[in-house]
């Protein structure tokens, strides 16, 4: 790495200054400068443990040489090295030491710039309440900055991010719009800026607007945009796709920018990406990728709360339950040593107690042993409650999780009806529980001409028309019947326990309903009409070994196909056969219509003079 090289280069020449002695100090300051400029520069977009021994030779010499507020940088940028790959023990302590450094140099400049890294800090923290105290204190050093100071700007931006977490949006907004204001020409805050506000949009429900700035952004900035930047961008492109229903688009957007976290530490912005695409899937329907990504969201959730709370805040407690010890541990020392002088001052009356004491503590020990031993006891069980009552919470919340999936693996997005799977996850258990000597009607319903619909006004009023035809039909239809949408246009109807006669006037009553409805489309009134099949089951109590309940359902089929070439807006429903011994399903499914014209099977219609079509 050339940049690597060139530091070391300067390095080299600031300890050659340092051997040679002070002869030439304006020169040695102009060195320090310019090897912390480039080690700066690069920093910029990169973490690398590899620059902290240069990144160190610079701090000593300017420390040397009084150059404080490079020291000070130096120390911010070690410390925000330490703080990208979870050293935040030695993160906080780099940054409060320089924070100690900076009020000593008194420069509102670099008071502000130390300020804001403590605050990105404690967002990763996730210490809120911390950071909205240091914004403050920034907010008050920067009155005394010039007006075209970009550090005004940042601590717009960081007190934009902090109203964000804090769900206070519109104050985001306002904080958003006057950093851009002083912006102006700044590309990099101005595009950081951006980001920001459109990640406030779509936390408002407002994807358009999102859309728009992303857009922007992506003209003006994507360019030169660092990777966590490209990532936030291709994280708020796909949930504006999914907030917009373009669930295709949002899965195409949310794999791009999974790529893009493979071998980061960008795991916040993998889970986001993963519960995306398991939100996108399950509206697609596609419940085993929705289900696969759910689980991938699980894990990387379970890996960011242990990176949180484990490699965080523990470690901050641990700091200070440390740094508590070490003072309890010097206030020991210091009575240990008074009291051995006192045990010096008195040992001729000690020795003549010695042994009571012996005995006294062998009491004492004793009693703290059972104390103590009670206590384990009580402290063990209550560990052990508590572990029993978090897997009966996990087991009931895995219980619940499950429960959903099934429900939307059961059911049909669009009109809310029971689908394709939890037809045939029941229908067998339906069957064995009709009583004997009872039907069970295998009814196949369709909209009529529904094509043309959503060729005139439109897929989203085709939706419509579905969603209230299916309204009817649940108005239509028994609690104890199974209503499912079959595919498209298509549902089908298994009522129960129901007659011949009672199905021919149910699926009247449906046609009648459905012709009569005031379908809407657009803001416009659509007629609209269906046909029907239906056939039961068993077709005769002879052949209820012979024909299966899925040649039942290809009969009704079948009927439904010939209501639709007799005429439409009508149902056709098998009655009974002819001659039953002598009936063949196979032979019938594929000649229906020549069957019904030859009277070899009965049917029933509801346009009276009907003729079968040759």
């Amino acid at each position: 790495m050339s940049w690597l090289r060139s530091v070391w280069y300067y390095c080299l020449i600031l300890f050659s200054y340092e051997i040679c002695g002070d002869e030439d100090t304006v020169v040695q300051k102009q060195t320090i400068s310019t090897a912390f400029e480039q080690l700066k520069y690069r920093m910029e977009s990169e973490h690398e443990l590899s620059v902290l021994p240069q990144l160190r030779v610079i701090r000593n010499q300017a420390k040397h040489y009084a150059q404080r507020t490079i020291e000070i940088q130096t120390i911010l940028i070690e410390a925000s090295i330490r703080q990208h790959f979870g050293d935040y023990k030695h993160s906080l302590s780099m940054h409060y030491q320089a924070l100690e450094l900076a009020e000593q140099v008194g420069k509102p400049r670099i008071m502000v710039e130390t300020l804001l890294a403590i605050i990105d800090l404690e967002l990763d923290l996730e210490r809120y309440d911390h950071a909205q105290r240091y914004v403050n204190q920034a907010t008050q050093i920067a009155q005394a900055l010039n007006q075209d100071d970009e550090f005004l700007v940042h601590v717009k931006l960081w007190r934009a991010k902090i109203y964000l977490e804090k769900g206070s949006f519109r104050q985001a907004l306002y904080e958003l719009e006057l950093g851009q204001k002083l912006a102006k020409n700044n590309s990099p805050l101005s595009a950081r800026l951006l980001l920001i506000e459109a990640q406030v949009a779509l936390r408002l429900g407002n994807y358009l607007v999102s859309r728009t700035l992303l857009n922007e952004f992506s003209i003006k900035y994507m360019s030169s945009a660092d990777d966590k930047s490209q990532l936030d961008y291709q994280l708020a492109l796909a949930e504006s796709a999914l907030q917009a229903g373009e669930f295709s688009e949002a899965i195409e957007l949310a794999m791009k920018g999974l790529e893009q976290t493979f071998h980061t530490r960008y795991l916040e912005e993998q889970a986001s990406l993963q519960r995306l695409l398991a939100s996108a899937y399950a509206q697609l329907s596609d419940y085993q990728q929705a289900h696969l990504y759910l689980k991938r969201y699980s894990l990387t959730e379970r890996a960011l709360d242990q990176q949180k709370r484990n490699n965080k805040v523990l470690q901050l407690e641990a700091q200070y339950a440390l740094a508590h010890q070490q003072q309890q541990v010097s206030l020991l020392e210091k009575d240990n040593a008074i009291q051995a002088q006192q045990i010096v001052q008195h040992e001729q009356t000690l020795e003549n107690t010695k042994l009571t004491q012996q005995r006294w503590l062998l009491i004492g020990l004793l009693c703290f042993a059972a104390v103590l031993f009670v206590y384990w006891r009580w402290q063990n069980r209550r560990y052990t409650s508590k572990l029993e009552m978090q897997v009966a919470e996990r087991t009931a919340e895995l219980k619940e999780r499950n429960k959903r999936l099934q429900t939307l693996s059961f059911t049909d997005s669009l009109t809310g009806l029971s689908n394709r799977h939890y037809f045939f996850s029941t229908i067998d258990s339906q069957i064995n529980a009709l009583p004997e000597k009872h039907d069970m009607i295998f009814c196949i319903v369709d909209i009529d001409h529904f094509k043309k619909i959503n060729d005139t006004y439109g897929h989203a009023a085709g939706d419509l028309v579905l969603q209230s035809f299916a309204d009817i039909l649940k108005q239509c239809t028994r609690n104890s019947d199974l209503l499912v949408r079959w595919g498209g246009e298509e549902f089908l109807l298994v009522m129960p326990d129901m007659s011949r006669r009672d199905a021919q006037e149910a699926v009247e009553r449906i046609r009648q309903q459905v012709e009569r409805f005031p379908f809407m489309a657009n803001g416009q009134t659509v007629q609209c009409t269906c046909s029907i099949g239906f056939a039961p089951y068993p077709l005769t109590p002879d052949l209820q070994e012979q024909v299966s309940w899925e040649q039942v359902l290809e009969l009704a089929d079948s009927g439904l196909y010939l209501a639709k070439e007799v005429h439409r807006n009508t149902w056709i429903g098998l009655d009974s056969v002819r001659q039953p011994s002598a009936f063949d399903v196979e032979y019938t499914l594929k000649h229906y219509k020549e069957q019904v014209r030859q009277g070899n099977i009965v049917v029933s219609s509801s346009y009276v003079g009907a003729e079968i079509p040759a």
